[in-house]
């Protein structure tokens, strides 16, 4: 029963991705520039629910398959997020300059012998 649930949810949210892109489709180069974080973060957001994942407990999965559009739901719930896409890219990026220093300190000893 629980399998069926988040089957039942993935199809859903992939219908509703489906549907998202083929409106998008139709719209003016500019529209559909500004649709592409919209895209990615859809995308995203449906990928977290593969029916083999069990991330989320049946009480979850249940509340989104009640509501008609669970995928737009999840999305305003992730835009109207304070902290965003904005924490995750600065952790990516200090992460990289550190590694990036880290590298061509390397870089430089070697250089010096």
């Amino acid at each position: 029963m629980e399998e069926k649930l988040r089957e039942e949810l993935y199809q859903k949210l992939s219908l509703e991705y489906a549907s998202f892109i083929e409106e998008v489709k139709i719209l003016s180069p500019e529209k559909i520039i500004d649709k592409s974080y919209e895209k990615v973060m859809k995308e995203e957001l449906v990928s977290m629910f593969y029916p083999e994942s069990d991330q989320y407990d049946i009480s979850d999965i249940k509340a989104l398959n009640k509501s008609e559009n669970p995928l737009e739901e999840l999305y305003q719930g992730w835009m109207d997020e304070d902290s965003g896409i904005h924490q995750a890219l600065e952790s990516s990026v200090e992460t990289t300059i550190d590694f990036l220093k880290k590298e061509q300190k390397s870089k430089n000893k070697d250089m010096e012998r």
